[in-house]
């Protein structure tokens, strides 16, 4: 009786030793080599950097993996539950494998042939930080035993809150989302706090298969997916039956990442140059930093819409440059996407720069007045004579075209152009013929006495050109330029009325290398004048007999002092601008006027806090304050800050009384001279405007550069500069240059009207 039962006891025992054994040598065979788990106890994941504008809009990220970081404590319970319960429901109670579900899922895989059902996981949530953060994804047996002897190291080594944790913000949910926080944006634009329940299970219904249960594209299984994770929560007692049934009645929408960020590329590209240079490629990318700028939204917008106005009326006054190709029509009356003609147009590559505009073929003109035109989705519209008016036929730079009396002078049938939809969008279309310009440009918008800048636009499109010419595009600013040879001459002891001969002037360039004549634009000199005229009216030969009097030795010192450039050469022709700079340089050399004389810098960076709020950069070049705290929990609170103590500690690198009464000749360009054009402004908006033109020899560059002042408000200086990419004459309308007053004083126009109508 009792040998059966020995007999027993012994093949136990021995098949307990054999286990026992093999988990033994499997422990120590796979166990060998495992990666070093203690980093996860400080573990810093990779976490998208956030660039705000000035108003805390959201203005650019930067990241490898799209990721924001969240402690455990600021993630809303009904989530954590949520992925608890579809993803590992014992998770408070075993110690890094779940052997229930390891049975289970056993059990199910091996007869799923048989009972015809699918093969399911038994991976627990420390399983997965192991596979994510330390063992890999390769699909073997190996890699399962090593993922299990790392579950059980990280749960003697962390606690369950930090491992949830760190699987809550590494986890991949799918559009380039990590994390919950990341995803919940991606998703739904909220902030964790802000979702609902179903939301919540959405989320927690996307580790196992992010593709598969795509909200778009797999819609049905999406939902079902999320309406499974919602009976979980009731079968764990988490929530009633009555939440269950209202949340599985709600239909699935999502955003999809519809945040909307401030559209300033080219701002933000050097902004990121200058992050880079202060701290490197891998930390911005991976650290989680938020950068608070100083650019200002609506004056952002508004300069935008300037220099793009400014361009395209630009080369519209040049004439049409003609189709971007052709093709064949045969049959003009068919209609929709299967019609030949449609296919065709779709088979026209995208061009970078396009935005708005839209390809069209031309299918047929019926009367001098209308051309009938066809679009990709292969519906026909009009295209009205008054649509094409603008389209003077090219000639040449300084000849212009006839006007444009029928749409045959412009179109042909099978020309393949741009068109734009000029109607409100729930007004029926009006197309015109657009062109993308040829000619580019840069804006700067500045703060004068902080040197804060508030808005840049680099060119007409950052698709077509990362090239940024507010800041890159080092550029002759010719008569732009005059203002601080006048200063020069105030600090000699000139005055505004001071005398000078407006005169013919040679002077002789060396052996054999003839001389230098200048002349003024208009071929015409004035004789005796005072200087103030010669500002206001802008007149060359005047400010080469000045620059020679004072001494270009004093002209450069002044050039070097207001950053506009460092080593002017000690010639003539560097008094009319012929030595170049950049739009930012000549911008902040303005600002530096108008504020009194004060030393500024260009500043596009405010802030810079880490990822727990702590400042690590703290910009205030122009004035320096003690500040009481050097933390801010939250960036709402940037502002909040309380200064204790204040000090102006700008440099004062001109007189006060010479700054004002360079500011003073400066109005009277808009009272009386190049600029009167803007009078009309600054009685409608109730500011006083200043600024010069400035256009180079053979006006291969345009330039304004001006200042708004609103009473009691700040002053902020304008700059822009037009001109081709490669220089060459902006050319003729109607007899006239494109001089800086028809090419660059319209832009800060239209931004005046912009900004504060």
């Amino acid at each position: 009786m009792f040998k059966p039962l020995l007999r027993v006891l012994t093949l136990l025992v021995f098949a307990l030793s054999s286990v026992g054994a093999v988990l033994f040598f499997l422990f120590f065979y796979f166990g060998r080599g495992l990666p070093d788990y203690q980093f996860l106890r400080d573990y810093r994941p990779s976490v998208v950097s956030r660039l705000y504008t000035s108003d805390y809009q959201l203005l650019k990220e930067f990241s490898r993996e799209r990721r924001i970081f969240v402690t455990i404590e600021n993630i809303p319970p009904l989530l954590i539950q949520a992925f608890l319960s579809a993803e590992d429901k014992n998770f408070y109670y075993h110690a890094g494998i779940d052997v229930t579900s390891v049975g289970r899922a056993f059990i199910t895989n091996t007869f799923k042939g048989s009972w015809g059902g699918k093969a399911i996981g038994a991976s627990t949530i420390t399983q997965q930080v192991s596979k994510n953060f330390l063992v890999g994804n390769e699909r073997s047996f190996g890699r399962k035993i090593r993922e299990a002897i790392m579950s059980i190291r990280l749960e003697s080594a962390l606690s369950k809150e930090r491992i949830l944790e760190l699987y809550l913000n590494q986890i991949y949910l799918g559009m380039g989302s990590y994390g919950v926080v990341a995803a919940a944006q991606t998703y739904f634009n909220k902030t964790l706090d802000q979702l609902t329940l179903a939301e919540c299970a959405f989320l927690a219904s996307l580790p196992k298969a992010p593709a598969t249960y795509h909200p778009i594209k797999e819609q049905k299984r999406a939902k079902t997916r999320r309406d499974w994770v919602i009976g979980r929560l009731l079968d764990d007692k988490i929530i009633s039956s009555e939440q269950a049934e209202e949340a599985q009645k709600e239909s699935l929408k999502v955003v999809l990442d519809s945040q909307p960020f401030v559209s300033a590329d080219f701002f933000s590209e050097d902004v990121r140059r200058e992050l880079i240079q202060r701290y490197g490629e891998n930390v911005i990318y991976t650290d989680g930093f938020s950068i608070f700028t100083t650019l200002d939204t609506s004056l952002q917008m508004a300069a935008d819409k300037s220099l793009k106005k400014g361009l395209i009326d630009y080369d519209r006054r040049h004439g049409w440059r003609g189709p971007v190709t052709k093709i064949a029509v045969a049959d003009s009356n068919q209609t929709g996407s299967s019609a030949q003609w449609a296919v065709d147009l779709g088979k026209v590559p995208t061009m970078a720069g396009m935005a708005e505009a839209r390809f069209a073929v031309v299918l047929s003109i019926p009367s001098d007045t209308e051309a009938k035109i066809g679009l990709t989705d292969g519906m026909i519209h009009s295209l009205k004579l008054e649509g094409v008016q603008w389209a003077k036929a090219w000639k040449s730079d300084s000849v212009q075209g006839s006007d444009v009396k029928k749409v045959a002078d412009v179109l042909t049938v099978g020309d393949v152009v741009f068109v734009q939809n000029k109607a409100a969008s729930d007004q029926p279309p009006i197309f015109e013929l657009h062109q993308i310009p040829g000619i580019n440009g840069g804006m700067v918008v500045m703060d004068a006495d902080t040197g804060d800048v508030l808005a840049m636009s680099g060119g007409y499109s950052f698709e077509i050109s990362q090239f940024n010419c507010a800041t890159q595009a080092w550029r002759q600013p010719g008569s732009a330029f005059k203002p601080f040879v006048y200063l020069a001459a105030l600090e000699k002891g000139y005055t505004s009325e001071t005398l000078v001969d407006d005169a013919p002037i040679e002077v002789s360039l060396g052996p054999g290398l003839g001389v230098y004549a200048p002349r003024n634009i208009t071929h015409r000199s004035y004789g005796p004048s005072p200087l103030r005229i010669g500002i206001e009216k802008s007149y060359n030969l005047m400010t080469v007999h000045l620059a020679h009097q004072i001494g270009m030795k004093a002209v450069q010192d002044v050039a070097k002092r207001f950053g506009i450039v460092e080593d002017m050469p000690l010639q003539l022709a560097a008094s009319l601008g012929a030595r170049e700079t950049t739009v930012m340089r000549l911008t902040a050399a303005y600002a530096m006027i108008v504020n009194g004389g004060k030393k500024i810098q260009p500043l596009m960076i405010k802030q810079v806090h880490d990822r727990h709020g702590q400042i690590v950069y703290l910009a205030n070049p122009s004035y320096d304050g003690i500040f009481a705290s050097s933390t801010l929990l939250n960036w709402q609170d940037v502002d909040k800050t309380p200064v204790v103590d204040f000090v102006d500690r700008r440099e004062q690198i001109i007189k006060p009384g010479i700054a004002t009464t360079m500011v003073t000749m400066l109005e009277a360009v808009v009272q009386r001279g190049t600029g009167k054009r803007l009078q009309p402004l600054m009685a409608q908006y109730n500011v006083t405007m200043g600024g010069k033109t400035g256009s180079t020899n053979e006006c291969k560059d345009s330039w304004f550069v001006g200042f708004i002042r609103k009473p009691g408000g700040k002053i902020i200086v304008v700059g822009i500069f037009v001109g081709f990419p490669t220089p060459r004459p902006l050319g003729f309308v109607n007899g006239l240059e494109e001089t800086g007053s028809r090419g660059a004083l319209p832009v800060f126009e239209t931004f005046v009207r912009e900004s504060m109508g």
